[in-house]
């Protein structure tokens, strides 16, 4: 347990709401799971509603921190969309407390969180309208709107979240997503400068 009895709330809430859904997680399974008592967790949040609320914004801080870090590392503009890609294709597919998550579960959790969900997409397509302007900056990409491609590329990910969420990865749709995934990194590419006719 963590020595934070916040923290240790959060961690627990995040295991307990992945593992039985938002209606089917109790207080006190949490309460249980994180050490404390139940009257701890009204000490730190209004209800339960406000519980998972901070337990989404939690959760996606440390993904864009993930995210971050990850297109930081990569050297060129191309590597750096490719490490978003594939970052938020991990990040996808990582299964919570060891098992994929039920589809029926998905989708409640999604109806307590629908407010936040446009502020996540917000911030994660931010990251990548930064490495497209930067793209752009090095005529490396030409691109016309680097926040609008960046929020739609974004949107285009998360369609593809619940069922990575939900199924266990196929080598052919892997497979398929990343040529389809190159074309999207292809049509990015600012054309060759012709060469300048000599006299």
């Amino acid at each position: 347990m963590s020595p934070d009895p916040r923290t240790a709330i959060l961690n627990a809430a995040g295991e307990i709401f992945a593992r039985f859904g938002f209606k089917k997680a109790s207080v006190e399974d949490i309460a249980r799971r994180a050490g404390v008592g139940k009257g701890s967790i009204y000490l730190h949040f209004e209800n339960k509603e406000a519980l998972f609320e901070a337990v989404v914004r939690k959760s996606h801080e440390q993904s864009l921190s993930e995210l971050k870090a990850s297109v930081r590392r990569a050297a060129t503009p191309e590597a750096q969309v490719r490490a978003f890609i594939r970052c938020k294709m991990e990040q996808h597919s990582r299964a919570p407390v060891g098992q994929r998550i039920e589809m029926s579960t998905l989708f409640e959790l999604g109806t307590q969180v629908t407010h936040l969900v446009p502020q996540m997409l917000e911030m994660d397509a931010a990251v990548l309208a930064h490495v497209l302007d930067e793209g752009v900056a090095q005529g490396v990409f030409a691109v016309a709107s680097s926040q609008q491609v960046a929020r739609g590329f974004v949107e285009l990910l998360m369609l593809l979240a619940p069922r990575m969420m939900t199924q266990e990865p196929d080598a052919r749709v892997t497979e398929a997503l990343d040529a389809s995934f190159e074309v999207f990194i292809r049509g990015l590419a600012a054309p060759p400068v012709p060469p300048r006719p000599t006299s």
